[in-house]
């Protein structure tokens, strides 16, 4: 436990931004729960409405959720390599070394986990009355959000952190001794079995719901539509380590290295260390196609109707704010890396220009892969929905340029502000530190 809690203070950049995210996860599962607790309290036909809109609300809730969390769990252990190493070299074994990562991942999420139930009590109410108040028979409703509820959500959030940071306390204790002796950051290690047999089932899935459109009515369409955003990017999300540098490295080649030197620093280190460049692109690509897939397959189903705003935030507020938190808190996670990077930057004849430069063409770099990978499955929403339904497409390409400018400027103002931070350090202790 010494250890534990010692590391936790050290590290402590990295798993307070690990228990932010579990925060914003339990607020958004005490929607969720919300809206249950308060279809049973109410019943009848008000009951009915809540529970179908909570079903929605569940499935782009955990989506969100697995992807998110699972993210940044995983980059929090990938980026104490070097910490794992240094352990064995003074004694500890791999059980050893897996048990106090899991043990720090379990307590981040249960903290974070219980200050988001509570958090989520006084934002309830006003939630309600904002997004129901077009909906006459849900206008007046007082939300229910029981101590039992509150449970339940921490106990959800917390299952999620654990089961999804498994894979990386496992390898924490497989982390080789002489890692200590290397860069602080590995590269991508590559797809695991996990990761195969998830995004073939969530192909399997997807093919099922597309297969399953046709002969459906427009309004009986809607809700399968929705799905095909979302769990398009889940799949994505899941391959990510098959075609995330290669991607980024093809693209960013548009900027030849003869014609701008920070974007070939910026474009460098965003390839070198895939595994965080994925954990900050595909929270961004999942928001991305959560708002254009809802927004294409409404749009598509109903003929070019219009959502109202209530309606978006109960569906998408939690699960985008998740995924933007989850982008933007990745990056203040990263601190002791970057400033590494800065510090080798500023000695190879950098200048405090060529770093806040390189940094915002970070965040362009991140906000345009997000978005080249979000188009595909919201342009396939609406394919979908005008095959089944032989009507016109609609794309919901508006929704997805609101949520990459949102994000670009959450991720450009995160990535600026960790540079200037990491050029007030001093330059010889942080080599001497390295």
């Amino acid at each position: 436990m010494r250890l534990v809690l010692g590391d936790l203070i050290e590290n402590l950049r990295i798993w307070v931004g690990a228990a932010l995210v579990a925060t914003v996860a339990a607020v958004v599962g005490a929607v969720v729960a919300c809206d249950i607790q308060t279809a049973l309290a109410v019943g009848g036909t008000a009951g009915l409405a809540l529970y179908g809109i909570s079903g929605t609300v569940i499935l782009f809730a955990a989506v969100s959720t697995v992807v998110v969390l699972g993210s940044v769990t995983n980059l929090a252990v990938a980026l104490q390599q070097r910490s794992y190493a240094l352990w064995q070299l003074v004694g500890l074994g791999p059980d050893q070394v897996r048990t106090v990562v899991q043990v720090q991942i379990a307590l981040m999420a249960l903290l974070g986990a219980a200050a988001g139930s509570v958090i989520a009590i006084p934002l309830l109410q006003p939630m309600f009355a904002f997004c129901f108040a077009d909906v006459p028979q849900l206008r007046d409703l007082t939300p229910v959000y029981s101590p039992a509820a509150a449970m339940a959500v921490i106990a959800y959030v917390l299952l999620t952190v654990v089961v999804g940071g498994t894979r990386g306390a496992r390898r924490a204790g497989r982390t080789p001794a002489v890692q200590a002796l290397r860069d602080p950051e590995l590269p991508s290690r590559g797809m695991s079995a996990a990761r195969w047999i998830t995004s073939s089932v969530l192909v399997l899935v997807l093919f099922s719901i597309v297969i399953g459109l046709p002969g459906k009515d427009p309004d009986e369409a809607a809700t399968p539509l929705m799905l095909i955003g979302p769990l398009s990017a889940a799949v994505l999300s899941a391959l990510s380590p098959v075609f995330m540098a290669p991607l980024l490295r093809a693209w960013t080649a548009v900027v030849p290295a003869s014609l701008s030197g920070w974007w070939h620093v910026a474009r460098q280190a965003t390839v070198h260390r895939a595994t965080q460049s994925a954990a900050v692109i595909n929270p961004l690509l999942l928001a991305m196609s959560l708002a254009g897939g809802l927004y294409a397959s409404q749009s598509t189903a109903s003929s070019g109707g219009t959502l109202s705003a209530g309606g978006v935030v109960l569906l998408l507020g939690g699960p985008v704010a998740l995924s933007l938190t989850g982008a933007t808190v990745t990056l203040f996670m990263a601190g002791r890396q970057r400033n590494h990077e800065v510090t080798l930057l500023l000695v190879g004849g950098g200048t405090p220009t060529t770093v806040v430069a390189a940094a915002v063409a970070e965040a362009v770099m991140y906000a345009v892969t997000a978005t080249i990978l979000a188009l595909p499955t919201v342009i396939a929403t609406g394919l979908a929905g005008a095959w089944a339904l032989h009507v016109p497409p609609s794309f919901g390409l508006g929704a997805v340029a609101v949520v990459a400018m949102a994000g670009l400027v959450l991720i450009l103002c995160a990535v600026v502000l960790s540079a200037h931070l990491a050029l007030r350090r001093n330059v010889v202790r942080t080599l001497a530190a390295e």
